[in-house]
C-alpha cells in the first residue's frame, strides 16, 4: 500500500476557503486598515472614549470583494492594533468584514445591471455596516471587555457611539460609493 495522493480530511478538488488572489487583496485592504491605526490618523468622538478613523474606507470594499473569508483576516488586521481597546475592535471588525461580505454578493451585486440600484444598496449596506454591526458590536466588546461606570451602560453608549460616528459613516458612505461607481465591473465582482 502506497501513501494517499490525499490529505485526510480534504476532498480531492476540494476548494481552498480563500484563493490566492482573496488572500493578496484581503492582506492588502487589511494592511491599510492596519497603517491607518498605526499611524495615528484619528478624530476622537467627544463624549466618549473611542476615536474615529478612515479605516472603514479599506474594511468594507475590501470584505466585500473578498468574502467572509477575507472580511475575518482584513478585521483582524483592522482591529488588532486598536489602543487600549483592541478586543472590542476585533468583535465589530471581524464580524462587520463578515457581514460585508455576505451582503454585498447578495445585495448591490445582485443589482450590477442597474447603476443606480446598486450604488444605492451599496450605501444601504455601509450605512448598515455602522449603525447594524460595527458601533453595536463595538460597544459590546467594550462592556464586556472593558467595563467602566463611566460608559453609562449600553443605550447610553450606544447613542454616543452612533452619533460620533455618523459623520464618519456619511464620509465612509460617500468615498466608498464613488469608489464602487469608479470600478469597472471585473474589479467589483466578488471573489468567493
Amino acid at each position: 500500500m502506497g501513501p494517499s495522493s490525499s490529505t485526510p480530511g480534504m476532498d480531492a478538488g476540494a476548494k481552498p476557503m480563500l484563493s490566492a488572489r482573496q488572500i493578496g487583496i484581503a492582506a492588502a485592504f487589511g494592511g491599510a486598515a492596519l497603517a491607518v491605526v498605526l499611524a495615528g490618523i484619528t478624530i476622537p468622538i467627544p463624549g466618549t472614549p473611542v476615536v474615529t478613523d478612515p479605516r472603514e474606507i479599506f474594511t468594507t470594499t475590501g470584505a466585500s470583494l473578498t468574502g467572509p473569508m477575507g472580511g475575518i483576516v482584513i478585521g483582524i488586521l483592522a482591529g488588532i492594533a486598536e489602543p487600549g481597546i483592541p478586543l472590542a475592535s476585533l468583535l465589530a471588525h471581524v464580524i462587520g468584514g463578515i457581514y460585508s461580505g455576505f451582503v454585498y454578493k447578495n445585495l448591490s451585486w445582485r443589482f450590477r445591471g442597474s447603476t443606480v440600484t446598486r450604488l444605492a444598496l451599496w450605501a444601504v449596506q455601509v450605512v448598515g455596516y455602522y449603525t447594524l454591526i460595527v458601533v453595536p458590536l463595538f460597544v459590546v466588546g467594550l462592556i464586556i471587555f472593558y467595563p467602566d461606570p463611566e460608559y453609562g451602560g449600553f443605550l447610553a453608549l450606544l447613542g454616543a457611539l452612533e452619533a460620533g460616528a455618523a459623520p464618519e459613516m456619511v464620509f465612509t458612505t460617500v468615498v466608498t460609493t464613488v469608489i464602487m461607481a469608479a470600478l469597472p465591473e471585473r474589479y467589483r465582482r466578488p471573489l468567493w
